[in-house]
């Protein structure tokens, strides 16, 4: 496989991979704290993410048709080493697997050997690529050589749960592996800001994309996303980690007169608050459907 030598190069020391090579074990974003503002019973969800957390928890609330738009190309393979786990280990056996910082030191236990055992059966039955993969790694590195495949996170185990509804307790645990057999995920290797869609979404979500654009890039993103948002569809503009006014006008002016809210939501760490741009297309501004 291709994308195993590329991970070989990249756990060389090869410097030439950028930081969107790197898979995020769990979201860095308070998804629990901008689900309330979305619609997703029944409805369908074009998302970043290569945590892959923002599918489990749109599911959890019910949307039934995700599509994950990531620029890392392990993202399909880290999501269903993630379903194999939750079909297999119980809650607490998944947040040790699979988080990087336990209780505020580094986990000894993230990505062990062990575990990884009792999930790699069900992996095999999900996705026979993602099972050739981990299996080779986990056969030929340590999981303190795999840890390197990861962007560093320093969110505690508690600051995962608080941030994630389907990791809430055992109930929220049981009710995402009832609720994922019912919703279908596509996968699209590539770049949010300038991919071509051949459908359209009830919502998207568009994460912190925007903090690495230039005015333009921002100006094609949006209206780009806007062209596959259907009327009345919400879409996450940009997330940010903080509540300074001054980070989300710079993104605000880029969108001339499009209608944004600015929310304050609860930040991952209690001291600070975290928000969001949210805008919801009316229904005036909806084009001829995609492909027409």
């Amino acid at each position: 496989m291709e994308i195993i030598d590329r991970i070989e190069e990249r756990l060389n020391g090869d410097k030439k991979f950028n930081i969107f090579f790197d898979i995020y074990s769990f979201t860095n974003e308070n998804i629990s704290g901008y689900l309330p503002y979305f619609d997703l019973k029944d409805k369908s969800l074009l998302t970043v993410g290569s945590s892959c957390d923002q599918v489990l928890n749109a599911s959890f609330v019910g949307s039934d048709d995700i599509t994950i738009c990531d620029i890392c190309p392990l993202t399909r393979y880290y999501y269903y080493l993630k379903m194999a786990s939750l079909y297999t280990l119980s809650r607490e056996e998944y947040l040790i697997f699979l988080c990087q910082t336990y209780y505020g030191v580094n986990n000894p236990y993230f990505l062990n050997y062990n575990d990884y055992e009792k999930v790699k059966d069900t992996l095999k039955s999900f996705d026979y690529d993602s099972f050739y993969l981990w299996d080779y790694l986990f056969n030929c590195y340590t999981n303190s050589d795999l840890f390197n495949l990861f962007r560093k996170d320093n969110n505690s185990k508690d600051d995962i749960v608080n941030c994630n509804n389907y990791l809430k307790n055992e109930q929220s645990y049981k009710i995402i592996k009832s609720a994922m057999l019912n919703t279908s995920v596509s996968f699209i290797n590539g770049n949010v800001t300038n991919e071509e869609y051949n459908r359209t979404f009830d919502n998207i979500w568009l994460s912190n994309v925007a903090h690495y654009l230039n005015r333009k890039e921002i100006q094609d993103m949006f209206f780009d996303s806007e062209r596959v948002l259907n009327e009345n569809g919400k879409m996450l503009v940009c997330y940010f980690w903080n509540n300074i006014t001054s980070d989300k006008d710079y993104i605000t002016k880029e969108l001339n007169d499009k209608k944004t809210s600015i929310i304050t939501i609860p930040g991952i760490n209690v001291h600070y608050d975290n928000s969001i741009i949210l805008y919801e297309k009316p229904k005036s501004l909806c084009y001829n459907k995609v492909g027409e």
